[in-house]
């Protein structure tokens, strides 16, 4: 695993913490996850959606809206 895989996956466990799912996440919150995961991933919608919703589910619809800002 890389730093930037740490980091963005210790960014994910900490908005975790404090809202338990994504679906509780302000739109501003969610969008810097995202950001960061499509970095990660190389933006790649589809790998982004599957890295996040392996740690909460989240509404597809939501997560694309924020995907495509």
């Amino acid at each position: 695993m890389t730093y930037d895989e740490l980091e963005v996956e210790a960014m994910v466990q900490e908005a975790l913490e404090e809202c338990v799912e994504f679906e509780n996440l302000d739109d501003e919150e969610l969008f810097e996850l995202i950001e960061n995961v499509k970095n990660l991933t190389g933006s790649d919608a589809e790998e982004a959606y599957e890295y996040l919703s392996q740690y909460s589910p989240i509404s597809r619809k939501r997560f694309v809206a924020l995907y495509y800002v």
